[in-house]
């Protein structure tokens, strides 16, 4: 098999190929080191492969739906012993101490870690540019970045690297580098994929992890394998009657869908975006469902003000512990100026102050689900702006405010952010391409515990704008550029 036939096939794919003997997962370790070795130069999205995992793959597919494949996980505490550097010099050279019970789920069900993602600094900036890593490029075109934090995740999946790739996102964090690459992206409902043992909600609330991938099918199996509770957790959805992998297969009819491409932040939207998003309406619409133009309504700037507070806090609580675990003082020689920016501002923070952003955040989930009884999706770009040019963020932007950390996100963040707040599940779709072939992503989000629906439309999308499996859309990421097919087989 050549590494330009492998980058066409998704995790299931890759699957039912190993069901017959087609390829063994030893020869899939080897298609990932030659990928990494073509297009990694290029696009910095891994940081390291584990030539251990690699190399203990088997000869024959191990127990499990995926059988042995391996895949790559962000640079935060996921697998006990792995590196966990979080994007920062501050934190260079930590490991995790435990594995993640969602990563034990996905681990059972036949995956291999074989490798760590770049990330952007502490999850904190959404570009993945550090003084750690350097600049993750986007494979569709190396001059333009991916967003972040799970740049690095996004960046291999679209290259070809692995089928599927593990991120985390606490305000946009899987979808926006989704969007930015061509990618499926979900974030799912608080409390749907457990934080534990490291957390009962991380970021009190607002971040969850998860995969992306390059098909709805390959998103929804990872769900089934990986989603509940775990003892201790605070949040326990009920569960589905139906597997996500069958939520997929169904069409569903008469949906009403509420299409907002007005950003509450006042960002403005790309027009291409916006076009993108409105031609998705309009295909929704021809497949049965009922589109009206609708914005949610809620204070953006009582919103802000409550994030930075809470974003704020955790960095503030966060950052010491590891300076401590790691030796080292909290300083520009050690974090980036976004993450010590926030940092300054967290320390200012009071516990009054915290529990009335927490009121805020409780409040505008009242609101959006009230919004949300009038509709069963809700559909809005996934960012304002297409890919950046590499370099338009500076990690070592002096002067910088909180202020300044959140007018950096706001562009790439104003559609997403909302629903880390409110806890609600949102998938990232790659809908369309820029006149200049740059992906667009659009976000659709459900109520509150409704992956399945989120499913079922991707389901629905895919059939008509993509190819059913493997990366959707036309033509292949520029980054290849010919260098998959010069590699002829795994031998």
């Amino acid at each position: 098999m050549r590494l330009d036939e492998y980058v066409t096939y998704d995790g299931i794919g890759l699957a039912q190929l190993l069901a017959k003997g087609d390829v063994t997962p030893r020869e899939l370790g080897v298609c990932v080191q030659k990928a990494v070795s073509a297009v990694n130069p290029t696009i910095n999205a891994v940081v390291e492969l584990y030539d251990d995992a690699i190399d203990s793959l088997p000869e024959t597919p191990r127990a499990g739906p995926f059988y042995g494949i391996p895949t790559l996980t962000k640079d935060f505490p996921i697998e006990a012993g792995r590196p966990a550097e979080f994007g920062s010099q501050l934190a260079k050279g930590n490991r995790a101490a435990h594995d993640a019970v969602y990563w034990q789920r996905l681990r059972d069900g036949g995956i291999v870690n074989v490798g760590r993602t770049a990330s952007s600094e502490f999850g904190v900036p959404a570009t993945t540019e550090t003084l750690l890593y350097g600049a993750t490029s986007n494979p569709w075109d190396p001059a333009r970045g991916v967003a972040g934090s799970s740049g690095g995740a996004a960046a291999a999946v679209a290259a070809g690297i692995v089928p599927f790739a593990q991120g985390s996102d606490g305000g946009g964090s899987i979808r926006n580098p989704a969007a930015f690459c061509g990618l499926i992206g979900l974030k799912p409902s608080r409390g749907r994929v457990t934080g534990s043992p490291r957390a009962n909600a991380p970021l009190l609330g607002l971040a969850s992890a998860f995969m992306l991938t390059r098909s709805v099918r390959d998103t929804a199996l990872l769900l089934d394998l990986c989603h509940g509770p775990d003892a201790g957790d605070g949040y326990e959805i009920v569960q589905q009657a139906e597997t996500y992998s069958d939520a997929v297969k169904r069409s569903p009819k008469g949906l009403r869908i509420a299409l907002c491409t007005e950003s509450w932040s006042g960002s403005r939207v790309a027009p291409e975006i916006t076009a993108a998003v409105g031609t998705i309406g309009s295909r929704l619409e021809s497949l049965g469902h009922h589109v009206e133009e609708a914005v949610p309504q809620f204070d953006y700037a009582e919103f802000l003000s409550a994030q930075k507070m809470i974003w704020a806090a955790d960095c503030a609580a966060g950052l010491p512990a590891m300076a401590a675990h790691m030796r080292r003082e909290i300083n520009a020689d050690a974090v980036g100026a976004s993450v010590l920016a926030l940092y300054r501002y967290g320390l200012t923070v009071t516990g009054a102050d915290l529990v009335n952003a927490l009121a805020v955040y409780d409040q505008v989930t009242r609101q959006l689900g009230r919004f949300l009884d009038n509709y069963d999706l809700l559909l809005t770009p996934t960012s304002a702006i297409l890919p950046e040019p590499i370099g338009a963020y500076d990690p070592a932007r002096p002067g910088m405010d909180a202020d300044d950390v959140f007018a950096d996100l706001e562009p790439k963040e104003t559609f997403t952010a909302l629903f880390n707040a409110t806890g609600q599940p949102a998938i990232s779709l790659p809908i369309s391409r820029s006149g200049t072939g740059l992906p667009i992503g659009g976000q659709f989000v459900a109520r509150y515990g409704r992956e399945d629906l989120l499913l079922a439309v991707a389901g629905q999308l895919e059939d008509i704008l993509g190819h059913g499996q493997g990366i959707w859309g036309q033509g292949v990421p520029a980054v290849h550029a010919g260098k998959f097919q010069e590699q002829s087989t795994w031998q």
